[in-house]
């Protein structure tokens, strides 16, 4: 049985709900079923937006759920209680992991607390939620033009996170790194900042994403050194090879994001590390002005790993037009306000291509990465994950 890389043990007990909510491929629960058809969502959503009747059956609701890996829930939650008079807006911060259990116990309880769900870690929560009927992807109609296919299914992807290589701006006029191999290299060896996957289960997709293009890194080690690579005994593939390289050469693994960045960007250092991180975090630079580091836009094969952040309306919400209104406020508008406010920052890429891109940064068109594939994650995470750890020193 495939199991959740960030759930474990958690999920495999939580997994067998007796509320039976899905029966079948396609067909839900009488209690579902009703729920579906009274909220029009699922296959009785409306090929209109009307937003003035949404808001008034939503204000007879009151109030809405959020369960938000992010605590900007509490920015976006003021904005949309300002814009929509008479609702509620209830948000909890907490991380992916807790909320994709919090909201399997709760259905497992029959508890329908949450409304909205704002996450990482699509993988888990289409094979964990999704396909067992947990959670409905929505996508506010008026948006549908504006939004390419694969972010509205199989969910609304609300912004794209990039993880990418950074480089120490005060050594350095331009990253001293050209290639992801060049990692692997001696003048590299014990200065190379990587974010410990077990404890940030989003660096995974990196891995995996990495390995799942095994043939494209074959093909970028054979123009850095000239000659084919030659895999280590009992690796698979080159994307494999790349990380049990980096490891060998000493990488040092970071508690966080934030750890990386910090080391990387300290001025005044001779052989600055270089290191992989959230791309947003160059937002660190607006609160220390001290810390000098870039993203190396120009690294090949890629600059780094995009991953998405989702939306989804939980099965049996007690306020669906509610938050159907909170996911269309989230979604913002054309200049990237409303609910999408608080990131339209540097870090964060817009999917709505109609959105530019916030001021410092470039599109995600304008951008050489590989994005991360939830399917290929889910089946082969747990195997990258077990690598990295019998390569760990």
């Amino acid at each position: 049985m495939k199991r959740s890389l960030i759930l474990a043990l958690a999920i495999v007990f939580l997994t067998t709900l007796s509320t039976g909510i899905l029966l079948g491929q396609g067909k839900f629960s009488k209690e579902t079923e009703e729920w579906l058809k009274k909220s029009a969502l699922g296959s009785y959503e409306t090929r209109d937006y009307d937003e003035k009747q949404i808001y008034e059956k939503a204000k007879l609701e009151q109030e809405v759920s959020v369960y938000s890996y992010s605590s900007r829930v509490h920015q976006f939650g003021k904005t949309f209680e300002k814009q929509y008079p008479g609702i509620k807006v209830n948000g909890f911060d907490m991380d992916s992991t807790e909320i994709v259990t919090k909201v399997l116990a709760e259905q497992r309880a029959g508890n329908f607390a949450a409304d909205v769900i704002f996450l990482k870690d699509p993988s888990t929560v289409q094979h964990e939620l999704l396909q067992k009927g947990l959670v409905f992807t929505y996508v506010p109609p008026d948006l549908k033009s504006v939004l390419p296919d694969r972010f509205q299914k199989p969910f609304l992807v609300h912004h794209v996170s990039i993880d990418a290589l950074i480089y120490n701006t005060d050594a350095n006029k331009a990253s001293p790194v050209q290639s992801l191999w060049d990692l692997t290299k001696p003048e590299w060896k014990s200065r190379v900042s990587f974010p410990d996957p077990v404890k940030m289960p989003e660096f995974i997709e990196f891995l995996a994403t990495v390995v799942q293009h095994g043939d494209e890194m074959a093909v970028e080690y054979q123009r850095v050194f000239g000659k084919p690579i030659q895999l280590s005994k009992g690796v698979k593939n080159a994307g494999y090879e790349w990380i049990l390289r980096v490891l060998k050469n000493d990488a040092i693994i970071a508690g966080s994001t934030n750890d990386v960045s910090n080391a990387v960007g300290q001025p005044g250092q001779a052989t600055p590390p270089v290191g992989i991180t959230a791309f947003s975090r160059l937002r660190d630079k607006e609160k220390n002005p001290k810390l000098a580091f870039d993203v190396a836009y120009d690294v090949k094969p890629v600059l780094g790993i995009a991953t998405e952040v989702v939306v989804a309306i939980v099965n049996r919400a007690k306020h669906p037009n509610a938050a159907k209104l909170m996911t269309r406020w989230m979604m913002g508008d054309a200049k990237g306000g409303q609910g999408y406010k608080p990131y339209f920052v540097l870090g964060n890429l817009a999917v709505r291509t109609d959105q530019p891109a916030p001021k410092g940064s470039r599109s995600l068109a304008q951008m050489n990465v590989w994005m991360a594939d939830p399917a290929y994650v889910w089946d082969y995470g747990q195997e990258i994950r077990d690598f990295w750890l019998a390569n760990l020193k």
